[in-house]
């Protein structure tokens, strides 16, 4: 894979993104068949909705995704992640944020925007976290105000890849606290939680736990990838 430069791909790498569009579901930003509308709100207003999103609701409003986890987003991520090639960010950045047009807000002042954290030995390993360089830049994109220290994970978990959904739930329960000085600050905002990739969406959905917990909403979900049905992290 060739990264141009920080504007985009080779045309060969950005032909083989699959880029997450409409129709998907309204809450959790799964790719949905076309033509199909598996439920309605109780307001009235018709909207896409998924199976997992009507029998397992998460804590989280919504969630938009860029693309789905394949081989080239894998790489991506993976730079990124693993490699340390930042110069990667501004534009997975880029592709978020056109994924999420239809929930940022009008107002940017109305909203803050924080990474997934990670424990601070894992941090101190790796010396960056992805996900905050990926809302770094969102951050920069959109004027929303960038909050990274509003959580923190205040005890270690296990890697989640290779683990089932109960699995993963388990793992992260309890994991974050919520910083008092910042929430303050929060209230009364729409609060955008920044990941790379969302596999099951226990690490998303246990953060807007916690979140809302402490008195704040909504939550809303920006990810680069989503890893669907059969797709393996």
């Amino acid at each position: 894979m060739q990264v141009l430069d920080q504007a985009g791909l080779c045309l060969d790498c950005w032909g083989e993104m699959q880029f997450i569009a409409q129709p998907i579901c309204d809450v959790t930003g799964t790719p949905l068949p076309y033509g199909v509308i598996d439920g309605t709100i109780d307001n009235g207003a018709d909207r896409l909705l998924s199976i997992e999103a009507l029998h397992q609701p998460p804590h989280y409003s919504k969630a938009r995704i860029a693309v789905k986890f394949s081989p080239i987003s894998r790489k991506l991520i993976h730079k990124l992640k693993y490699q340390d090639q930042q110069h990667i960010a501004p534009l997975m950045a880029k592709m978020m944020v056109n994924a999420a047009r239809d929930i940022l807000p009008i107002e940017p002042q109305s909203a803050v925007i924080c990474p997934v954290p990670l424990y601070h030995w894992r941090y101190f390993k790796r010396r960056f976290n992805q996900a905050d360089i990926l809302a770094k830049n969102i951050a920069k994109l959109t004027k929303i105000n960038y909050m990274p220290k509003l959580v923190k994970r205040h005890r270690s978990t296990k890697t989640q890849v290779g683990l089932t959904r109960l699995e993963r739930q388990n793992n992260v329960k309890g994991a974050f606290k919520i910083s008092p000085k910042y929430c303050q600050q929060a209230q009364g905002k729409v609060v955008f939680i920044v990941d790379d990739v969302v596999t099951t969406g226990a690490t998303v959905d246990e953060l807007a736990t916690s979140l809302m917990a402490a008195g704040l909403g909504p939550i809303y979900i920006l990810a680069f990838a989503k890893v669907i049905k059969d797709t393996v992290l």
